[in-house]
């Protein structure tokens, strides 16, 4: 005898022809808060929020879920980014521009944006700068200081700044002084033209000399002030305000800065047997803010992201091995390389062994030659600690230019005839 069809089958053989008929019959519009809700209960809340996400306030949760299986977190139709600018249209045109912001690059949407609802405007899951520190932690130290620029006090980084993206750096909204010289902020007045002694820095970059923050210092004037700037003094180096070109320097860089200042290092850079880019032409605001700063020795930047910038082109992005820094720890491009000018190559503020000795205290000097009577077979240069170690990054360990101690060593030690050489 043939046996019985479970009940079970029977429910789902129900559902199924249930299903068909209402293919057949027309589909049936479905209420989908009232499906999802009793389980996602969190979401009732947010959906009551003073704004809300369009989709999820109409009650549209297949806008952007799949309701059975998803390959994607939270069962999502698609990875966060390229969802949203389904919809999101403007968005998708900004991710051609210049500078885009990491977040938006990466299609993380929800770090800055709640996707259902929420107190804040545009859906921001905090507002201006609290939502910004939590990835620019220099913030906080800004918030510290006693002089606070009247956009960033008021939590409005967007007066300044682009949210997704720009096509100028720091993703301002517009290039040099565009920001800044408004007429609802800093026009070009009367008072605007004797705080700068009649200078004509309507074009200049004011964050050059003012940090667009916060400040130690009145005026929102960075860290450090060149003396004959903070003097007030721009006609020591400049010609006079009046004059038919007020910003030219009265005599090449090299002259104008050693004078009676900073001789030493431009010697170094004129006369040593290594020099730095002076020497080459470029002059020293190559490197220096002829007026003021944040980084020690008026830096236009970091150390590392100042040499980086002409050392490394291609970035730690192009992969090749030895573009980018990353011998020890806590160490600068100075601790090794002498900025201005030196004695060895590679401008190393010492010869190559004396150097990395300052460290590296085990060395190999006393059981494989090095120095004098000792000549590398490949080049004829002395052998030293670089005849075998990368300074900065290598594809083998302990920054060796070749992978284990065969091939290292025979790159200088052939064999003939059965013995090394």
């Amino acid at each position: 005898m043939k046996a019985p069809l479970r009940t079970g089958w029977t429910a789902v053989g129900f559902v199924l022809t249930l299903g068909f008929a209402n293919l057949v019959g027309g589909a049936q519009e479905i209420d989908q808060k009232a499906a999802c809700l009793p389980c996602h209960k969190e979401m009732a809340k947010e959906l009551e929020a003073t704004v809300t996400h369009e989709p999820a306030a109409k009650g549209q949760c297949t806008a952007c879920h799949s309701p059975h299986v998803s390959r994607f977190s939270g069962l999502l139709r698609e990875r966060p980014g390229p969802l949203c600018i389904q919809c999101h249209e403007p968005v998708a045109e900004e991710l051609a521009l210049d500078v885009v912001h990491q977040p938006v690059e990466e299609g993380r949407c929800v770090d800055c944006h709640a996707p259902h609802g929420g107190p804040h405007d545009k859906l921001l899951t905090a507002p201006g700068t609290e939502l910004c520190s939590t990835c620019h932690m220099e913030i906080a130290d800004w918030q510290s200081r006693p002089n606070l620029h009247s956009p960033f006090r008021l939590n409005e980084c967007s007066t300044c700044h682009q949210p997704h993206a720009s096509s100028f750096a720091n993703l301002s909204k517009s290039p040099g002084s565009g920001t800044c010289m408004s007429a609802s902020c800093h026009p070009n007045n009367a008072a605007f033209q004797t705080a700068h002694r009649g200078y004509p820095v309507v074009e200049a970059d004011c964050s050059r000399c003012h940090d667009p923050h916060a400040s130690m210092q009145a005026g929102f004037f960075r860290g450090l002030l060149h003396k004959p700037f903070a003097e007030g003094d721009c006609s020591d180096c400049h010609a006079s305000a009046a004059s038919a070109n007020p910003f030219q320097v009265k005599e090449t860089q090299d002259r104008l800065c050693g004078g009676n200042c900073h001789m030493e290092q431009v010697l170094l850079s004129r006369d040593a047997p290594f020099s730095h880019v002076s020497a080459g032409g470029v002059g020293c605001t190559a490197c220096h803010n002829p007026h003021a700063g944040d980084e020690t020795g008026l830096l236009n930047e970091r150390p590392q992201e100042l040499c980086l910038s002409c050392h490394d082109p291609g970035g730690a992005s192009s992969g090749q091995a030895g573009r980018f820094t990353s011998h020890g720890e806590n160490l600068i491009c100075s601790s090794c390389h002498a900025p201005h000018g030196a004695e060895q190559p590679l401008l190393l503020i010492t010869d190559p062994v004396s150097l990395c000795t300052k460290c590296h205290t085990h060395r190999h000097g006393s059981s494989h030659p090095m120095g004098v009577g000792a000549r590398d077979p490949r080049n004829g240069q002395l052998m030293d600690c670089l005849s075998c170690h990368a300074m900065h990054d290598a594809p083998y360990d302990k920054y060796m230019h070749f992978g284990g101690e065969r091939e290292l060593c025979i790159s200088c030690h052939t064999l003939l005839e059965g013995e090394w050489q």
